[in-house]
C-alpha cells in the first residue's frame, strides 16, 4: 500500500476530533440534530485551520445513515462511500483552476437533478475567491435559491475578495488560528498512536513554526520522522526544518548587551556558515524580542503569554533587567524594517551586521527612535543620580576665568586680578562666570573706548565670524556699528536682511557675538541690533517718502 501523508492519515472524521474551532462545531452540530441545516455556507480562514476537513465531514453527517448526535457514524454505505471518493452526491471543486463562467454554468445543470442515494447534494468550492467575476454572477442565483435538496460549502483563505452579494447569501463562519496548547496535545496524540518517543522541545519547536495552522504542524511532524529513527530530537527538529534555536539568539542578544561587537561579528560569521536562512533568522530574532518585551511589560502570569521551556522563560527574565522599553521598541523596529528590506538586498550578512552595530551602539543610529533612547538614558541616569559616562560636562576651552566669590564689598581677597585689569572690570567678569561656566578669556584694559575703536576691530569681528560661525555671517555683510552708549554697542543691519534679525538675537548666538566683541575691545560690553535706515530716506519728508517707495508707478501715483 502506497504511503500516506500524516496530516491525511490523521484527518479528523467526526467534528469532535476537529480542534480549536468550537465556536464553528458547535453550532454546526446543533442544526443537524435540530434539523435546520441552511443552504449555504461560507468557512473563511487561514490555512491548515480546518475548513476543507469540516466541510467534508459536514457532507458526511447530512447523509450519514446513523447520524445520532450530529457527527458521522463514518460506518454506513453512505459514509464509506464519501470517504471512499466514490458517492456522487458529494462533488468537491477546486475554484482556482475551475473558475470561469463554463465551470459554474455546468455547476448549475448538475444541481438541476435529484441525489441518487443520500439527502442532500453537496458542493464543497474550495478556494472559493479564485472564480472570475462571470463566475461569481453565474452562481448567484443558483445560490440564492437553490433546491432545498442541494448544500453549498464554500471554502476560502481571502473572503475579502468574494462579492457582497455572495456573502450575504451565506452563513458564515471564520475558523481561528489553532492554540498551542491544541497544537500540542494533537502531536503528542499523533506520536503516542504512531509508537514515536518524542522531546517536547522538539514538538514546540515544530508548532512555532507552524503559526497555529494543523496541517503545517503534522506536516513537519512527518518531515522530522522521514529519519527513520522513530525518535524525535531537538537537532533533528533544528536541521531538517532549518530552524534557529532560541539559545543561538539569545546568545546574540547577550553579546549586544555588553557591546562585545568581537563576538558578536564571530556568532554571525558561524550563522551564516551554518547554513541558516537569514530572513529565517530575522524572524526568530523578532520573536524573541516580542517576548522580552512581554516579560518587561506583563509583571506577572506573562508566561500565559509565550508558549515556551522554563529555562527560556528564566533567561528572557534575567535579559530583560538590562532593557527598556523604549530599547526593546527601538531594536523590534529596526529588525522589523531590516525583515523587509533584506529578501531584495544582494548584500545580506553587510545589512545584517549594520542593523546589529545600530542596536549595540544607539550613537549609530540617527533614526527618531535613536535619538529617543539616548534621551531616555540621560532621563534615568539623571533621575537616580548618577553621572553621564564620557561625556564632559563642560567644554573645555584654550583659556577662562575661574569664578571668583563675590562679597559686598566686591571680590574676595584672594582674588587675583589679571593684569592691566580694573577691581570693578574684573567684578563684572566674575559676575558673567558666575551665570555660565564656559567663558573665553578676556583681557581687560581701564582704558576709555569710543565708537571708532569699534570701527577699529570691526574687520577682525567679522573675519573670526566668518570663520567660526559662518552660519551668521551673511547678517554681518552688510552691517555696520551705529552707536557706543556706555558698554551697549549698536548695531545697524541692512534691511533687505531684516529677517535675520533674530538669528543674531537668539541667546546662543549672541553670547558668542558679545564675547567676541568684548575680547576684542578688551571691554565688556553688550549688543544691541536695529535695523538701518537708507541715508537718502532720512533726508525725506513723509510725502517724498511715500513718492520714493512707488517711484516704479509714476503713471498711476497721485498724492492727494
Amino acid at each position: 500500500m502506497a504511503y500516506q501523508a500524516l496530516y491525511r492519515k490523521w484527518r479528523p472524521l467526526n467534528f469532535d476530533e476537529i480542534i480549536g474551532q468550537n465556536h464553528i462545531i458547535l453550532p454546526i452540530k446543533n442544526q443537524i440534530v435540530n434539523n435546520s441545516i441552511g443552504h449555504a455556507y461560507l468557512f473563511s480562514g487561514t490555512r491548515g485551520t480546518g475548513k476543507t476537513t469540516t466541510a467534508k465531514v459536514l457532507a458526511r453527517a447530512v447523509n450519514c445513515l446513523n447520524n445520532l448526535d450530529g457527527n458521522p457514524c463514518n460506518t454506513c454505505e453512505n459514509c464509506k462511500s464519501i470517504l471512499e471518493d466514490q458517492f456522487i452526491d458529494v462533488v468537491e471543486m477546486d475554484a482556482a483552476s475551475n473558475n470561469s463562467v463554463d465551470d459554474i454554468r455546468e455547476l448549475r445543470e448538475h444541481v438541476k437533478f435529484a441525489p441518487s442515494k443520500g439527502r442532500f447534494k453537496v458542493y464543497i468550492i474550495d478556494e472559493v475567491h479564485m472564480l472570475s467575476q462571470g463566475a461569481f454572477n453565474a452562481l448567484l442565483k443558483t445560490l440564492e435559491e437553490p433546491p432545498e435538496y442541494v448544500l453549498f460549502i464554500l471554502a476560502t483563505t481571502e473572503s475579502h475578495k468574494i462579492p457582497a452579494t455572495i456573502l450575504s447569501r451565506c452563513q458564515r463562519f471564520d475558523f481561528k488560528r489553532v492554540s498551542y496548547d491544541d497544537l500540542l496535545f494533537r502531536l503528542k496524540y499523533i506520536c503516542d498512536q504512531t509508537e514515536v518517543t518524542y522531546d517536547i522541545e522538539a514538538l514546540k519547536l515544530i508548532i512555532e513554526k507552524s503559526d497555529g495552522a494543523v496541517r503545517d504542524s503534522i506536516s513537519s511532524l512527518d518531515q522530522c520522522l522521514s529519519v527513520g529513527t522513530n525518535r524525535l530530537l531537538v537537532e533533528d527538529v533544528v536541521d531538517l526544518l532549518g530552524l534557529v534555536e532560541n539559545k543561538i539568539i539569545l546568545q546574540l542578544i547577550e553579546h549586544l548587551i555588553q557591546k562585545d561587537a568581537n563576538q558578536l561579528f564571530i556568532q554571525v560569521d558561524e550563522i551564516i556558515k551554518s547554513g541558516k536562512d537569514l530572513n529565517q533568522f530575522i524572524n526568530a530574532i523578532i520573536e524573541v524580542y516580542r517576548d522580552l518585551l512581554i516579560v518587561l511589560s506583563v509583571k506577572e502570569n506573562y508566561d500565559l503569554l509565550i508558549n515556551a521551556s522554563k529555562e527560556y522563560m528564566e533567561t528572557l527574565k534575567g535579559l530583560s533587567i538590562h532593557f527598556s522599553q523604549i530599547e526593546i521598541s527601538r531594536a523590534l523596529n529596526l529588525f522589523i524594517e531590516l525583515s523587509k528590506h533584506i529578501k531584495y538586498s544582494q548584500n545580506k550578512r553587510i545589512l545584517f551586521e549594520a542593523t546589529l552595530v545600530k542596536i549595540m551602539n544607539v550613537k549609530a543610529d540617527q533614526t527618531i527612535e535613536g535619538l529617543i533612547e539616548r534621551i531616555d538614558k540621560l532621563e534615568r541616569i539623571i533621575y537616580e543620580g548618577g553621572s553621564i559616562p564620557n561625556t564632559p560636562l563642560i567644554k573645555k576651552t584654550r583659556a577662562s576665568v575661574a569664578p571668583q566669590p563675590i562679597t559686598d564689598k566686591g571680590l574676595s581677597p584672594k582674588t587675583t586680578l589679571p593684569e592691566g585689569a580694573s577691581t570693578g572690570n574684573a567684578l563684572k567678569a566674575a559676575s558673567a562666570n558666575s551665570k555660565e561656566d564656559i567663558e573665553p578669556f578676556i583681557e581687560f584694559t581701564d582704558s576709555e573706548i569710543g565708537l571708532d575703536d569699534v570701527f577699529k576691530i570691526w574687520d577682525g569681528f567679522t573675519d573670526t565670524i566668518k570663520a567660526e560661525k559662518k552660519g551668521i555671517m551673511p547678517v554681518f555683510e552688510n552691517a555696520t556699528p551705529l552707536t557706543l552708549s556706555g558698554n551697549r554697542v549698536t548695531i545697524g543691519i541692512a534691511s533687505e536682511d531684516k529677517l535675520f534679525i533674530n538669528i543674531v538675537q537668539n541667546a546662543a548666538n549672541l553670547k558668542y557675538l558679545e564675547s567676541l566683541m568684548s575680547r576684542l575691545l578688551k571691554k565688556l560690553v553688550s549688543l544691541h541690533f536695529e535695523i538701518k535706515e537708507e541715508e537718502h530716506k532720512k533726508a525725506l519728508n513723509p510725502e517724498d517718502q511715500v513718492r520714493d517707495y512707488f517711484k516704479d508707478y509714476k503713471d498711476v501715483l497721485e498724492i492727494k
